[in-house]
């Protein structure tokens, strides 16, 4: 067998149709640098899966990976024979089939696409990683003057309308506040009644307060202490 008598085609992928040639030694896959063929995919693992020659053919082994390596739907945990047409999934979201050199193979390998094919070369693993740039789209064209989005704006007055009423809760005073008036009140109250019972009491010696209006008053409160106001 030559170094060129078996490939791997990616079917599903990050570079799909790509066709790996298999080397005489072995083939290591992943998403690292380092490995001889790298596949920028997040489920790919960064040594995911090799490939070994044998004299009996290829055998592919899984190193590590973490979303698992699957031949034929099965995930292999061991060294296993890869038979021509054997479908290699690395993950859920990359496919490679592995083909034979053969004249069948190669009609097989050719109806999996439409497009030509590119062989794996070690200078394009260094675009993998680029991001292809789409062309943005180009502005809409209309075919009259565009809207007046503005007549469709809410009307103001509509909008005041159907708003809902705002009430107004009047808080109480200070329940503090209002106490410390009131005593302030009294007090000056009771500052005029005793300023006006002592101008009176002193205003010719009493007669005017106690011989007046209020003498039965005073007769009855002072009178059991001995208060006796002389009154003409």
């Amino acid at each position: 067998m030559n170094e060129t008598d078996a490939l791997l085609i990616v079917e599903r992928g990050p570079v799909p149709t790509t066709q790996i040639p298999l080397p005489n030694d072995q083939l290591t896959v992943g998403r690292s640098a380092g490995n001889d063929y790298v596949l920028a995919d997040p489920e790919v693992s960064r040594r995911h899966m090799r490939i070994i020659r044998r004299d009996d053919g290829f055998a592919i082994e899984d190193i590590g990976s973490t979303n698992g390596t699957f031949v034929n739907g099965q995930r292999i945990s061991h060294l296993t024979l890869l038979q021509d047409g054997d479908a290699i999934d690395l993950g859920d979201t990359v496919r490679l089939r592995f083909m034979w050199m053969t004249q069948m193979a190669t009609d097989a390998a050719a109806d999996l696409a439409n497009e030509p094919t590119q062989m794996f070369s070690p200078s394009y693993q260094a675009d993998q990683d680029s991001v292809t740039e789409q062309p943005m789209p180009s502005a809409p064209v209309y075919s009259s003057s565009p809207p007046d989005y503005a007549a469709y704006a809410p009307s103001p007055a509509r909008d005041a309308a159907t708003a809902p009423p705002e009430f107004i809760v009047d808080s109480p005073p200070p329940r503090g506040r209002s106490l410390l008036i009131g005593c302030g009140v009294l007090l000056a109250l009771l500052l005029v009644c005793a300023g006006t019972f002592l101008l009176l009491d002193a205003y010719d010696q009493g007669r005017l307060l106690y011989c007046g209006p209020l003498a039965p008053f005073f007769e009855i409160v002072l009178g059991p202490l001995g208060f006796a106001p002389i009154c003409p």
